[in-house]
């Protein structure tokens, strides 16, 4: 009586643990380019590998020191309809805001963010 329903918590124990390390389908490097923000477009590079990845504006502010350091990120959502990650500025350089980017997939090799104001992120694979 217990070996099925065993042999079906072996089967699915299994099934999770492979589809866990199913690759995140938007690990690469892709070029970030800023439009609409204070400053004139910005530009930058997000590496994103499984969970994890790196966030980097190439600009750099004598005024604000948490502009052009690299960052780490934290994917939280990688599905057909787009990529979530938050970019841990604050791990860097104490102080520095973290936040979120919510990009909507557009094709294979462009996804969007939009903000109030105009304001957009574009990430293109490279």
């Amino acid at each position: 009586m217990y070996r099925p329903t065993l042999a079906l918590l072996a089967v699915f124990a299994l099934s999770s643990a492979v589809f866990a390390q199913t690759a995140n389908p938007y690990n690469g490097t892709w070029t970030v380019l800023l439009e609409g923000f204070e400053r004139a477009k910005l530009e930058g590079t997000a590496v994103v590998k499984d969970e994890v990845g790196t966030w980097h504006i190439t600009a750099r502010d004598r005024l604000d020191n948490c502009i052009g350091r690299e960052a780490p990120i934290a994917v939280q959502v990688a599905s057909a309809e787009g990529l979530v990650f938050k970019v841990n500025r604050s791990q860097v350089l104490p102080g520095c805001p973290d936040f979120t980017m919510k990009f909507k997939k557009i094709d294979d090799k462009m996804m969007k963010a939009e903000f109030t104001g105009g304001r957009s992120a574009t990430l293109t694979r490279n």
